[in-house]
């Protein structure tokens, strides 16, 4: 059901590389029999070690994604509206999405302001290859797009299951105008019946040759019949590009940096239980439920962290309540962020108004030992309690 309504709410095209065209599924499940799906798709013919299925904590299947870096996979944006980190898993480097390869669990994603590309932070590096970033797909080029979009639908609305195996498909690249679309996407010629389609949003489209694959874009959009018009993938390369290697490191290279705050001794104000004390904001974690934060209820609540040495620091991250599940209405509105040397003589790095997220970045250019939180509203409507998952630092 999750994939059914994400490829619902793409509302167009979802990684399919299996099937006849389709008509486009309404928001809501159709009743009557299945159609067979076959678009000129086959079963993959290598094993691609970077290839990610996103699912649920059941295991389902709900739209695609490629591993960039050991702690980072690019997926589409759209797949990852109304997810929380605590409720996703994504399984890498099988072509089987329901065994091998490797399990691995969300810390966080960050979503691109413009193009339909978000990454997602895995809470742990895992062993497979990713794939780097191609630096151009040039008009002409033809390119493999890889999912497990549904392998059958009903004309008058509505998708089967994904098929377990993944697929695969050529394609040729259109020049931009031939979609009638902007810059942040890339578009492809699927009107010969070769096409992605429903249950598979966030695939990988691949540049080069086997053993020599770079990822161009991911699957974004396309006609209200699938294989009946020329789709499109959000474009990677440019300022998109840039973005990427500012969020997960540059290709080729380590992931961002390591959090110098975790597991480092901490101490703030009054915890509002024994369970939710200032160690939670530094153990690394934001799955592990409700109490899995720094909780206080304090008139200045604040949050300190000893991080040994003195570093260069270079940005420092806040978790907020969303970031560990519990809703947008209780991360942090207003609060300070300020750095010290020798934990009594304090510098504020950044005064934040009027926050909404549930994950904050501050850019910092600052040499410190310690990091300092200081919670002046605790939640969106004004309450007084603070909640941490993870208070971070990176140099």
């Amino acid at each position: 059901m999750r994939g059914l309504v994400k490829c619902l709410l793409a509302a167009v095209a979802v990684l399919s590389l299996a099937g006849s065209a389709v008509t486009t599924a309404t928001a809501q499940e159709q009743p009557g029999p299945l159609t067979p799906n076959i678009i000129g798709g086959v079963d993959a013919t290598e094993n691609y070690s970077f290839i990610a299925s996103m699912q649920g904590n059941s295991g389902g299947h709900f739209c695609g994604g490629a591993l960039i870096r050991p702690t980072w996979v690019l997926t589409a944006k759209h797949c990852m509206a109304g997810e929380v980190p605590s409720g996703v898993q994504i399984r890498i480097g099988s072509n089987n999405r329901n065994s091998g390869g490797t399990v691995a669990r969300v810390r966080r994603w960050v979503d691109h302001g413009n193009a339909d590309t978000s990454l997602v932070e895995l809470t742990a590096p895992v062993t497979q290859q990713p794939i780097s970033i191609a630096p151009v797909v040039a008009a002409g080029t033809t390119v493999r797009l890889l999912g497990w979009g549904a392998t059958t639908c009903n004309p008058g609305g509505g998708c089967g299951g994904a098929p377990t195996n993944l697929r695969q498909v050529e394609v040729p690249v259109l020049p931009d105008s031939a979609c009638g679309t902007d810059q942040w996407v890339i578009c492809l010629d699927n009107k010969d019946g070769k096409s992605a389609c429903y249950g598979d949003s966030g695939g990988p489209l691949l540049v080069g040759t086997p053993g020599n694959w770079r990822l161009g874009g991911d699957t974004s959009g396309g006609p209200g019949v699938c294989g009946s018009a020329d789709f499109y993938y959000a474009e990677l390369q440019g300022s998109v590009h840039t973005w990427i290697n500012s969020v997960a490191g540059p290709d080729g290279g380590p992931p961002a940096g390591n959090n110098l705050a975790l597991n480092k001794p901490a101490t703030g104000t009054a915890a509002c239980n024994a369970n939710e004390g200032p160690a939670k904001a530094v153990n690394g974690s934001v799955s592990g439920g409700v109490t899995d934060k720094w909780c206080s209820v304090a008139g200045t609540k604040s949050l300190q962290v000893d991080l040994g040495s003195s570093h260069a620091l270079k940005k420092l991250v806040v978790r907020h309540a969303s970031a560990g599940g519990e809703s947008a209405t209780f991360n942090t509105r207003d609060f300070d962020l300020a750095v010290s040397a020798d934990g009594t003589t304090w510098t504020t790095v950044a005064t934040v108004r009027g926050n909404t997220s549930g994950v904050t970045e501050h850019a910092i250019a600052n040499s410190a030992r310690h990091i300092r939180l200081t919670v002046v509203t605790g939640a969106q409507s004004g309450g007084n309690v603070a909640r941490v998952y993870e208070f971070e630092a990176y140099a």
